[in-house]
């Protein structure tokens, strides 16, 4: 997460900006960070240039061999508010990942 504002960083990559739209204003809303992209090279090009995940929509693809994020394709069936849960669940795993390691250290 981005440490001096604690918002965790999504860049939401959507091969079509209108497909993206709802989830970006969903994850938003979930007080998250969202940039949105409509393509892998774009995405070199925003303000985020080290998301803590990324999001892809539709046909999307992203392939960056040294990249650490995780990704996340979003399912057809899936509604922005399950996705906003789902990114929740996936950073606090992570969170409580290193966390645990850090004890362990």
């Amino acid at each position: 997460m981005n440490p001096p504002s604690g918002v965790a960083r999504i860049l939401l990559i959507a091969d079509v900006p209108d497909s993206g739209l709802l989830y970006r204003d969903a994850l938003a809303a979930g007080g998250y960070q969202v940039v949105q992209a409509q393509s892998f090279i774009e995405a070199f090009d925003s303000s985020m240039t080290d998301p803590d995940v990324v999001i892809l929509c539709d046909f999307a693809m992203f392939a960056y061999p040294s990249q650490n994020t995780q990704v996340l394709r979003i399912p057809a069936a899936m509604t922005p508010a399950a996705l906003v849960v789902e990114v929740h669940r996936r950073l606090a795993l992570r969170a409580t990942l290193h966390a645990t390691i850090a004890q362990a250290a």
